[in-house]
């Protein structure tokens, strides 16, 4: 079924322009929203008439009204900002109204098939909301405290063996002009700042469990495709695969358990997602732990690294079902990944 598809994004997402130009050409309208363009080139305006309302979003390359959305892909959130033109005093309330609008304008499309939906996106980024769901869900969790408080810190890290730091969100820092992520990291007590600063800031303390491997799972309502990373030969794998992710070339596909599944799923529910991107350690005794849901990930990588999981042609099936219990049809299937992407390259989509 031919879907008109609304694309939240930013500028230069790989994955917008890929999956985009592959939803063109399986016959969909697809239309891309770039986030930092509002309100520099771009417009949204909410009109009230007869007892019916309305959205107009214009770029310069459509105008489009609710009635012609069927689905919204909430690829990539950018909280819009003051253009320049607006004089500095002025742009905190410059940017204050867009951020207003901006949310309301969204809430006025949320009754078509989102994925996901603003509220759920937003549910799904606080992580200790994640990891009480995940418990509810049947998953298990290492040994976990949250905290700013330099007693509750040190005491935890002295109960468990070997203790990890997590941001509560994410963190980049420019030194020199270089951005510079923050990944996990092992901590000790000697290795602590001191109470005021320890305090200035939460963060997330773990439990290390002792990895086997890792798994990533991508869902898109029923259908997953999950690929097991073998982290143990990666620099600094005992911590987060993600610092060298560049040297993986190969995963296997992995099938998971069924109440791993079940538990997935259960938790996707309770955080009102429809999509979402799992990260799960495996230890050394083959007990599978939760580690986070991300719910707008990267998932073009994982069929990269294993061209058996159809992923993206998943993915556009999963958009023209619009439908939370999707299940993938593979006799419907269309193109791979390298061919969109030979695709799109070929139309000057990619280089």
């Amino acid at each position: 079924m031919s879907r008109n598809v609304l694309v939240y994004t930013v500028g230069n997402d790989f994955h917008a322009s890929v999956i985009g130009n592959a939803l063109k050409l399986r016959g969909n309208h697809v239309f891309r929203w770039v986030g930092e363009e509002y309100p520099k080139s771009s417009t949204a305006s909410i009109s009230f008439h007869d007892k019916k309302s309305d959205v107009i979003l214009k770029m310069s390359d459509f105008k489009l009204s609710s009635d012609d959305v069927d689905v919204v892909w909430f690829r990539r959130r950018m909280l819009p900002e003051a253009p320049a033109i607006v004089d500095r005093r002025d742009s905190e309330f410059s940017t204050s109204e867009l951020r207003t609008a901006n949310y309301a304008n969204f809430n006025f499309l949320e009754s078509y098939f989102w994925i996901n939906t603003h509220s759920s996106a937003s549910l799904c980024d606080l992580k200790p909301v994640q990891l009480n769901l995940a418990t509810s869900a049947g998953l298990n969790i290492p040994s976990t405290l949250v905290s700013n408080d330099p007693v509750e810190i040190r005491d935890f890290i002295g109960s468990v063996k070997v203790c990890i730091y997590k941001p509560l969100g994410g963190g980049l820092w420019n030194e020199g002009g270089r951005l510079l992520n923050a990944y996990t990291a092992e901590v000790d007590v000697e290795s602590l700042p001191g109470d005021e600063i320890l305090q200035s800031t939460p963060g997330i303390f773990q439990e290390k469990i002792i990895k086997s491997f890792e798994v990533r799972v991508q869902f898109f309502g029923n259908f997953y495709g999950a690929i097991r990373i073998e982290s143990s030969s990666l620099r600094d794998g005992d911590l987060d695969w993600r610092i060298d992710q560049d040297s993986i070339s190969f995963c296997a596909p992995l099938q998971l358990p069924q109440e791993v599944f079940e538990s997935c799923r259960s938790l996707m529910k309770a955080l009102g997602i429809v999509s979402g991107a799992f990260d799960f350690i495996v230890d050394t005794s083959g007990r599978w732990f939760f580690m986070e849901v991300n719910e707008a990930g990267q998932f073009l990588f994982v069929e990269a690294w294993c061209q058996k999981l159809p992923l993206l042609d998943a993915f556009c099936q999963f958009v023209e079902m619009a439908s939370e219990d999707f299940v993938y049809d593979p006799g419907l299937y269309k193109f791979s990944y390298i061919k969109a992407c030979e695709l799109a390259a070929q139309a000057g989509i990619v280089s």
